[in-house]
């Protein structure tokens, strides 16, 4: 019996020794067939976990990008305000340096007519045909004289004017006397130095408009400027080389006869364009006797520079034949020749003027004199 037990056992030893290999396969199959699932699991897992994911991506980006938006709007703001800022800064910088440029400018114009040179004049002068003496400078051609001067020249005419000194302002009283003070009519250097001045003169109640330079601490004004504010005429006599004052008379503007350096100038002046004239389709056009006339006048007045004995009344005829010849053509001349005055027919003419004048108030004393004695003999009677 316990012989069978025992063969019965060890066979089921051996059998379950002999069956184990397939327990053990059976049971990789079963793990294998398991793990399949697993990893889907994962994989359904992890599809999952990635929609979230890409979920809360799409959300943060929209965040970020909100944020990026607004934080723009504040950088472009900000950038705006920068650049208003600047342009501002920039702006007043530029108003500043304008400013500076500006003051510059008077200053360095303050400097260039700083000082000039001027010279005594050594024009006679004449008031109302007599000689008369007042000291003054020449100035581009211009007379200048002081104040007082010319009130104590004026002192006993119809032109007469007043000068007064009070609080630093100097007003002139038209038809007022003028009494003469030691200062007055000094003789002035030969030569010095000048620069213009806009200290206030009141002829009245109304302010002086005139030139004026300040030379040795004096102010020295222009002569046809005061003419016109104070009613007196100016005038220039070539033949004597005066200048001509008349009381009570229509202004006449003051004219000084041209330098004969000046005239010399003016005439290089004009030549310069020479070969242009000649290349023009004017000149190519114009007549024989038109071009004739041009090249006569060239020459002339190339001659007339290579002759140091030249005058000046020489290149005034000259200057004027050139600037016809050259607008006859079509050019216009950069010089202003004016019609030379008879200053013997102007005498002629301001005699016979005088003369008139002097028979009309011959007449009229006559005239008186009738009435006089009328009445004489009606009382009389």
């Amino acid at each position: 019996m316990n012989k069978k037990l025992t063969s019965l056992s060890l066979a089921g030893v051996m059998l379950l020794s002999s069956a184990s290999p397939v327990f053990a396969e059976a049971k990789e199959a079963m793990k294998e067939t398991k793990e399949p699932s697993k990893v889907e699991q994962l994989a359904k897992d992890a599809k999952e976990a990635g929609k979230e994911v890409a979920k809360d991506a799409k959300e943060a980006g929209k965040e970020v990008a909100k944020d990026a938006k607004e934080a723009g709007k504040e950088v472009a703001k900000d950038a705006k305000e920068k650049i208003t800022e600047a342009k501002e800064k920039v702006e007043e910088k530029a108003k500043k340096v304008e400013k500076k440029a500006e003051e510059k400018a008077k200053e360095v114009k303050k400097e260039e007519v700083k000082t000039v040179d001027v010279k005594a004049t050594t024009q006679k002068v004449k008031l109302d045909g007599k000689d008369v003496v007042i000291y003054g400078y020449n100035i581009d051609g211009y007379n200048y004289f002081k104040l007082r001067d010319l009130a104590a020249v004026l002192k006993d005419s119809k032109a007469k004017f007043g000068v007064e000194y009070k609080d630093a302002l100097v007003t002139l009283t038209k038809g007022a006397d003028y009494k003469v003070a030691e200062s007055d009519q000094k003789e002035v250097k030969a030569m010095s130095k000048g620069m213009l001045t806009n200290d206030k003169v009141m002829v009245g109640d109304k302010a002086l408009t005139a030139t004026a330079y300040k030379v040795d601490n004096s102010n020295y004004y222009k002569l046809r400027d005061l003419g016109k504010e104070l009613g007196f005429g100016v005038g220039y006599d070539e033949a004597t080389k005066s200048v001509l004052l008349t009381s009570g008379k229509e202004v006449k503007e003051e004219k000084v006869a041209p330098k004969l350096e000046e005239l010399k100038e003016a005439v290089k002046k004009e030549l310069v364009n020479e070969k242009e004239v000649r290349e023009s389709e004017a000149y190519k056009k114009a007549d024989d006797k038109v071009k004739s006339n041009f090249e006569n006048a060239v020459a002339a007045a190339k001659s007339l520079l290579a002759d140091e004995k030249a005058t000046a009344e020489q290149f005034t005829n000259e200057l004027k034949a050139l600037v016809e010849a050259k607008e006859k053509l079509g050019f216009k001349a950069d010089a202003k020749v004016e019609e030379k005055k008879d200053a013997k027919a102007e005498e002629k003419k301001d005699a016979k003027a005088e003369e008139k004048k002097e028979t009309k108030e011959v007449k009229e004393e006559k005239k008186d004199d009738k009435k006089e004695v009328k009445e004489t003999v009606k009382e009389a009677k």
